[in-house]
């Protein structure tokens, strides 16, 4: 419940919601709406009202507004999707307000905006462009949910994933939208412990199927299509909150997620096929793959993720008591460590693996500006299939013959013990046959 009383108070007219308005989620948590206005991988006018995305089964989560925002928003022209979202947003009070910035222009200023905007901390932020800016900003999505890791190379790697998969979906038109709960539910797996190795996520299964049928091209305003239609139905059919019955959407490991399973390729291979399509150089090339292929190997618990290392250190550490305690001494032995690998002065091969790591350095520091055309709304051929069929394969490869290495490593390890046991035991039965 917002700040200021009950349900059934009185409030306080100067706050949002008078203070009573019942809040399901916290400033800081998942998003709560798609803003997209599309319905299945196509624009349409059905698609552009809150009861449309309701209807299809997007927006399935209660979501508070200030009434009076979204009037606001909806009578100078903003549709209701985008509506909505804003006016979800300022059901929040200011957290912080400076005395200087009170009395501003909001035709030239956005400070009153951002003010709500940027203490709304949820997984992902539809950014406007800044109000005065002479450089290239435009308009952002923030994608806010990754925890940072501990060295650059990671940090590079989830960022260029995800910079990627967002390239895959433009330029292949695909369509992984699920009913947002089942994003919710994906947070509440996550964070259960070893999630990445044993937990199984919500995920949609053919974000290809609406993409192949046609071209990028828009269609005009028209009713639903059966197919719309049938996927509607099969929504509000769904009995699962977890969307075990959701049309179209599977539980998933993470792993299958990024490899693939069964007809879907995996976002790896859609990654690697995008890549080739648009005649990625050599050397960027081999830099990405590194990337992605740590990725995959994280995701397959080949490599521990930070928190089963952090949780392996403490319980390893010789002044844990396993009392759930932890000391000073080992607070800041952690953190020493952390650093180290962080500096990329110590190498930590069980979170890193054969990936090498290098020294972070001032001197190496640069900034680049970022470029990206337009999406040529590619479709799905036959040998584009071919090309992710080949990449998938390659990826699968390619796990296998880690855990292969490290089998055959282990085993020549045991095997050199052996042999080394056994020369011990030949040298202690030839002093006994010599007496």
């Amino acid at each position: 419940v917002a700040a200021g009383g009950g349900e059934g108070g009185g409030g306080h007219a100067a706050m949002a919601g008078h203070g009573t308005k019942r809040l399901h989620k916290s400033r800081y948590e998942t998003i709560s709406t798609y803003i997209c206005n599309t319905v299945i991988g196509q624009d349409g006018q059905d698609s552009s009202t809150r009861a449309a995305l309701k209807e299809l089964g997007r927006n399935d989560l209660e979501v508070p507004m200030d009434e009076e925002a979204y009037r606001t928003l909806t009578q100078a022209g903003v549709d209701e999707v985008l509506a909505q979202h804003i006016a979800h947003l300022f059901v929040r009070d200011p957290l912080v307000i400076y005395r200087e910035r009170v009395e501003l222009d909001d035709e030239r200023e956005t400070d009153h905006f951002e003010n709500i905007q940027s203490t709304n901390w949820q997984t992902v932020r539809w950014k406007p462009p800044p109000a005065k800016s002479d450089s290239h900003i435009g308009w952002r999505t923030e994608f806010r949910s990754m925890e940072v890791q501990l060295t650059d190379f990671e940090n590079a790697a989830f960022t260029v994933f995800v910079v990627l998969v967002s390239r895959v979906i433009l330029y292949f038109n695909l369509n992984f939208y699920m009913p947002i709960s089942c994003v919710d539910c994906n947070m509440r797996r996550a964070a259960e412990r070893d999630a990445v190795t044993q937990g199984k996520f919500c995920f949609r299964q053919s974000p290809i199927s609406g993409a192949s049928s046609g071209s990028h091209a828009r269609r005009p305003p028209s009713s639903p299509t059966k197919r719309e239609a049938d996927l509607a139905e099969a929504v509000r059919a769904a009995a699962s909150s977890c969307c075990g019955s959701t049309a179209g959407v599977e539980d998933l490991s993470l792993f299958e997620i990024m490899a693939g399973k069964g007809s879907f390729k995996g976002l790896v291979p859609l990654i690697l096929t995008y890549l080739d399509l648009i005649k990625t150089d050599t050397t960027t090339l081999a830099t990405i793959n590194k990337y992605l292929d740590f990725v995959v190997a994280r995701a397959s618990g080949e490599l521990l993720t930070p928190a089963q290392w952090m949780r392996r250190f403490v319980l390893s550490h010789p002044d844990y008591r396993h009392d759930s305690l932890v000391s000073e001494r080992i607070a800041a032995d952690l953190l020493a460590k952390c650093h180290r690998i962080g500096a990329g002065l110590e190498r930590c091969p069980d979170l890193h693996g054969d990936f090498v790591v290098p020294p972070v350095l001032a001197k190496d520091a640069y900034a680049v500006n970022m470029t990206s055309g337009e999406a040529p709304g590619a479709r799905i051929s036959s040998s584009t299939d071919g090309l992710m069929a080949m990449h998938q394969i390659r990826l699968q490869l390619q796990t296998r013959r880690r855990r292969l290495l490290a089998d055959a490593t282990e085993h020549r390890a045991r095997l050199e013990a052996a042999q080394e046991e056994l020369r011990n035991v030949e040298t202690q039965l030839a002093v006994l046959a010599a007496r």
